[in-house]
C-alpha cells in the first residue's frame, strides 16, 4: 500500500492569511501584537510617501498606485523599456497636481525595539507558516505571556500591501537581517507552498543608518510618554522594522485616525508603563503621538469585581454620582439605610466592599461546574449619565454636575464592554459601530424593563458603560479566541461567562436603584404635602364649580369685551394662585410616578381586547377540538376492514397515533376553556364572592392542566365562617392565577423533589377580614433577590432561560397581585426567605372591599 504525502497548494496558504485577517486595521493590530511578544517596549505604527518628492520615473505597480490618486498620470507618464518615465510636456496644471497628489501614495512602516530576529530565527520560525514556537514557549524573554499561537500573523502584510520588507536586528552585532516578499509569486496554477520563495540575507549596517536613509529618524519618539514626570529614552538599537508598500486600501486621514481609536482600545485603559503605540501620518501631525488610553476620573459609578478559582467574587463599588455633603440627615435615618454598606459612613468613604460565592450571583440550584471551569478573572465596569440632573431632581437626588459633551467623547470611542487577554484585545467585543458592541444584549434588557433608576429591577444601556473584563491564556483555556481573534470558540463556554459578566452587572444596577430608591423615600418625608395642596384643590374644585354655574345660567350671546383687564389681583386671589399651584405640582408628580404603571396596563389591556375578539372562533375550535379525534376514528372503521386493522402491529396503529392526538387535543382545550373563562363579562363585574365557591371553580379551572404535570392542588376553607369579599373576580383571578402559574414554572422545574404540591387555606382573619394562606413545596424564592419583598417590585424576575440566564420572565405577576390587595385595602406578608426552599404567602383582604 504506497503512501503519498500531502501538499499545500501556495494559493492556499495565502487565503489562510486573508481569511484570518478581515480588515486592514486587523492586520496592523496583528503586528503590533508581534512587537509586544518580541519585548518591545515602543510600537510605532508611521504612514510615510513613498516618494519624497514627485517621482520621474516608475514600475508598474507604481504607477497604478499613483494612477489611483492622480487619474491624469497615464498621460504624463509614457513606458520606456519596461519602466514608466515622466513627459517632457508636463502643464502647469499637471505640474501642480502631482505636487500635491503624490504624497498620498504611502508605504506603511511599523517599527518597534524588540529583541529582534537573526536570520536563522526568520528562517526557522517566520518562515514556517502555523509554527508552534509560541505555544511552546508561551512567555518571551522579558517575561510577558505571549499573544500570538497561530502562526500565521505574518500574513496580515500580504492583507495590507503587495510589498514587503522587513529589516531586524537581534543583537548589537553590527548586522540586521533584510527579509523581501513579492505576495504575488503565491499566485499561478499548479504551484506549492515549496515553489515559493523570499529574499533573506545579512547586511553589515546599524538599524539606526537604516532609519536615517527612510527619513524615519526624527519622525520615530526619542522618549516614552511621562509617567509621573517621568520619561525614559527609546533605544532603537535592536527590534524591527517592516516596510509596506503598494497597499491594497486607500488610507486617507480619517481611516489613519481610526486606526489610532483601534489601537487605543488595544491595550486596557490604564497606565501601562511597558509598552506604548505611536502612530504618524504625515498629512495629519497634530493627530500623530502616543496613544492615551486613560480612562476619565469623573465616572458615576465604578464597580471591580474580582471572581477567584475557587468561586468566590470580591466586589468593590465606587459610588461617585452622590455630593455627600448634599445628602439630607432623613435619608441616613431609614431603616434601609442602617444596614451594612449604606451607613453614613460607607457613602462618606466613596466605596464599598463585599463577597460572595459565584453560585449566589447566578442560581444556587444550577450545577456550578460549568460556571467554575471559566476560572478567574477581573472585571472593571464603569458607569456614566449623559444628562445632568434638572433642578428639580437634584432636590431628590443629590447627584453631581459633570462635562456632558466630554463624556460623549469619551464614550463614542473607548465605550462598551472590552475583553482583554494576557493585556492584549479580543476583538470584536465592545468594539465601537460593530455588532457586537452590545454583545452582553444590555440593550435588550433596559427595553425589556425600562424602569426608572430609582425603582429597582432598573437596567443599565450598553450606551453609558465602559468596562473590560481581563482573561489570561493559562487561567481561561475554556474563552480561546478564534484563529481570526473575531469570537470565542467554545459556544458553551462562551454563554455561561456571559452570563457571570451580566451577574455582576446586576450588582452595580441593584446598588444604585436601591440607593436611589431610598432618596427618593427621603425626599417625600422632609417635603410632605403642605396644607395648602389640600386648601388648592378645593380652591380649584370650588372655581370649576362656579364655572360650569355661570355658563349654565348665561343664555346671552357672547359679545367682545374690549374693557381693559385689572391692573391688580383682587384680594386674597395672589394666596389663591399659589395654593392651585402647589397643588398643581402635586397631581402632576403624581402622574408622572403612574405614567409607567399606565403604559403596562394598556399593553396588558389590549391583549385582553385582542383575546376577547377572538371569543367566537374560540369556541368553534374547541367545538371542533373536543370531537375530531372520535370523528377519525369512526372514519377510519368505515374505510378499512376490521382485518386490515387487526394486521396492523400495535405501534402503528392507527387508533394509536389518533389517542396521542386527542390527549395533545385536550390540552389545546383546556386553554381554550380558560382563556375563554378569562375574558367572562361576568368576571368584569363587581359582587360579592365567596372564596369557597371561588376555589372550588379553580379546582374545575386547574384540574386537568395541574393534574398532567403531578401537581396537586390541597384547598381549605374554615367552615362557618363568613369568608366572601366584595371585588371583581377579574381581581381574584389576577391574585391566584399568578400564583399558581408561578408554582408550576417553579415546581416543573428538574430537581431531587418527589413530590409537587400547592396548598391553599382560607380562614378567618384579623378585624372580620379573610386571610388566604399559599403555599408550594418548589424551591422557594431565587437568592437572587437581596430583600424579599423586591418580588412585588415592577419588572424584577428571576426567572431565566436556560441556554444564555437571560431573564425572560415579565416582572409583572407578583406586582399586579400586590397592586390589586393594595388596591382593596389589604396586605400582603410573604412567609419565606430567600434561597430557601418552599415558597409561602398571606394575603389579608377586607370583607367589605373598597367604598361599598
Amino acid at each position: 500500500m504506497a503512501k503519498v504525502p500531502f501538499t499545500v497548494s501556495a494559493r492556499a496558504a495565502r487565503l489562510i492569511g486573508r481569511e484570518n485577517v478581515a480588515t486592514s486595521q486587523g492586520a496592523v493590530t496583528e503586528l503590533v501584537k508581534n512587537a509586544y511578544d518580541a519585548d518591545a517596549s515602543v510600537s510605532a505604527v508611521l504612514f510615510m510617501p513613498r516618494w519624497e518628492t514627485v517621482p520621474t520615473e516608475l514600475d508598474d505597480n507604481e504607477r497604478q498606485a499613483l494612477k489611483a490618486v492622480l487619474p491624469e498620470t497615464d498621460e504624463m507618464f509614457e513606458l520606456v523599456g519596461g519602466r514608466w518615465k515622466a513627459k517632457d510636456d508636463w502643464t502647469a496644471t499637471q505640474e501642480s497636481a502631482i505636487a500635491n497628489l503624490h504624497s498620498r501614495v504611502l508605504d506603511l512602516w511599523i517599527v518597534d525595539n524588540g529583541t529582534g530576529m537573526s536570520v536563522k530565527t526568520i528562517e526557522d520560525r517566520w518562515m514556517v507558516i502555523g509554527t508552534d514556537a509560541k505555544d511552546l514557549n508561551a512567555t518571551s524573554k522579558g517575561g510577558r505571556v505571549v499573544t500570538g499561537a497561530k502562526g500565521i500573523g505574518r500574513f496580515a502584510l500580504d492583507r495590507l500591501g503587495r510589498e514587503c520588507e522587513l529589516f531586524s536586528a537581534a543583537g548589537r552585532t553590527g548586522e540586521i537581517s533584510h527579509w523581501l516578499v513579492d505576495w504575488s509569486a503565491f499566485e499561478g496554477t499548479g504551484k506549492v507552498i515549496g515553489d515559493v520563495e523570499a529574499v533573506l540575507e545579512s547586511e553589515r549596517r546599524q538599524l539606526v543608518s537604516l532609519y536615517r536613509d527612510y527619513g524615519l529618524e526624527d519622525i520615530l519618539p526619542k522618549n516614552t510618554p511621562e509617567r509621573e514626570g517621568v520619561s525614559h529614552p527609546i533605544d532603537y538599537s535592536t527590534g524591527t522594522a517592516i516596510r509596506i508598500g503598494l497597499l491594497n486600501d486607500i488610507w486617507d486621514e480619517k481611516d489613519s485616525i481610526r486606526l489610532k481609536e483601534t489601537l487605543e482600545a488595544l491595550l486596557p485603559p490604564h497606565d501601562r508603563g511597558d509598552f506604548d503605540i505611536f502612530v504618524h501620518d504625515h498629512r495629519v501631525p497634530f493627530e500623530s503621538g502616543f496613544i492615551d488610553n486613560f480612562p476619565p476620573d469623573q465616572f458615576d459609578y465604578r464597580m471591580l469585581a474580582d471572581v477567584t478559582a475557587d468561586g468566590q467574587v470580591k466586589i468593590t463599588l465606587q459610588r461617585q454620582e452622590i455630593d455627600f455633603d448634599r445628602i439630607s440627615p432623613t435619608f441616613f435615618e431609614l431603616p434601609a439605610m442602617q444596614k451594612p454598606l449604606y451607613r453614613r459612613a460607607d457613602f462618606k468613604a466613596g466605596e464599598i466592599t463585599y463577597s460572595k460565592p459565584l453560585t449566589e450571583l447566578i442560581d444556587p440550584k444550577e450545577d456550578p461546574r460549568p460556571f467554575l471551569d471559566i476560572g478567574p478573572f477581573f472585571f472593571t465596569l464603569y458607569f456614566f449619565k449623559l444628562t445632568n440632573a434638572t433642578a428639580e431632581n437634584l432636590e431628590r437626588f443629590p447627584q453631581k454636575n459633570f462635562d456632558v459633551a466630554a463624556r460623549r467623547r469619551w464614550l463614542a470611542n473607548s465605550g462598551g464592554v472590552r475583553l482583554y487577554r494576557d493585556n492584549f484585545r479580543v476583538r470584536p467585543f465592545g468594539e465601537p459601530r460593530s455588532p457586537a458592541y452590545d454583545w452582553l444584549s444590555m440593550g435588550e434588557r433596559s427595553t425589556r424593563n425600562p424602569a426608572q433608576a430609582s425603582r429597582p429591577g432598573w437596567r443599565v444601556g450598553p450606551n453609558q458603560v465602559a468596562g473590560t473584563i481581563h482573561l489570561t491564556k493559562r487561567d481561561n483555556p475554556s474563552l480561546t479566541d478564534q484563529s481570526n481573534r473575531e469570537g470565542i470558540i467554545n459556544e458553551r463556554a462562551f454563554s455561561a461567562f456571559r452570563r457571570i459578566v451580566i451577574a455582576l452587572i446586576r450588582e452595580f444596577e441593584r446598588d444604585r436603584a436601591y440607593v436611589l430608591q431610598h432618596f427618593q423615600q427621603a425626599f417625600e418625608l422632609d417635603n410632605p404635602e403642605p396644607a395648602e395642596v389640600e386648601e388648592g384643590r378645593a380652591i380649584a374644585e370650588k372655581a370649576l364649580e362656579a364655572d360650569k354655574s355661570s355658563l349654565a345660567g348665561d343664555t346671552t350671546e357672547p359679545q367682545l369685551d374690549l374693557r381693559p383687564a385689572p391692573s391688580a389681583p383682587a384680594a386674597g386671589s395672589s394666596d389663591d394662585l399659589l395654593k392651585v399651584s402647589k397643588a398643581y405640582g402635586s397631581e402632576r408628580k403624581k402622574n408622572e410616578a403612574l405614567r409607567d404603571d399606565i403604559q403596562v396596563m394598556r399593553g396588558m389591556a389590549t391583549l385582553g381586547t385582542v383575546l376577547v375578539s377572538f371569543t367566537h372562533e374560540l369556541r368553534q375550535i374547541r367545538a371542533n377540538i373536543e370531537t375530531r379525534s372520535q370523528r377519525l376514528s369512526d372514519a377510519i372503521q368505515d374505510v378499512v376492514s376490521d382485518e386490515k386493522l387487526a394486521a396492523v402491529d400495535e405501534m402503528s396503529s392507527p387508533f394509536r397515533i389518533l389517542e396521542r392526538l386527542r390527549l395533545q387535543d385536550q390540552k389545546v382545550s383546556r386553554w381554550v376553556n380558560f382563556a375563554l373563562t378569562a375574558v367572562s363579562p361576568a368576571k368584569r363585574r363587581r359582587r360579592r364572592i365567596d372564596l369557597g365557591e371561588y376555589l372550588a371553580g379553580m379546582h374545575t379551572y386547574w384540574g386537568d392542566f395541574l393534574t398532567s404535570r403531578s401537581i396537586k392542588l390541597q384547598t381549605y376553607v374554615e367552615s362557618g365562617a363568613e369568608l366572601s369579599v366584595l371585588a371583581h373576580e377579574i381581581d381574584l383571578d389576577s391574585v391566584f392565577y399568578n400564583l399558581v402559574n408561578n408554582s408550576v414554572e417553579a415546581l416543573v422545574r428538574p430537581s431531587a423533589q418527589t413530590s409537587r404540591e400547592i396548598s391553599v387555606r382560607v380562614v378567618s382573619g384579623e378585624d372580620g377580614g379573610v386571610e388566604i394562606q399559599y403555599k408550594d413545596n418548589g424551591p422557594g424564592l431565587s437568592a437572587e433577590f437581596t430583600t424579599r419583598d423586591d418580588i412585588f417590585l415592577f419588572g424584577v424576575t428571576s426567572k431565566k432561560e436556560e441556554a444564555a440566564g437571560d431573564a425572560v420572565g415579565t416582572g409583572l405577576g407578583m406586582w399586579l397581585l400586590k397592586n390589586v390587595v393594595d388596591e382593596y385595602f389589604g396586605k400582603v406578608k410573604l412567609d419565606c426567605e430567600p434561597g430557601q426552599p418552599g415558597f409561602a404567602i398571606r394575603i389579608m383582604l377586607p370583607t367589605s372591599g373598597t367604598n361599598e
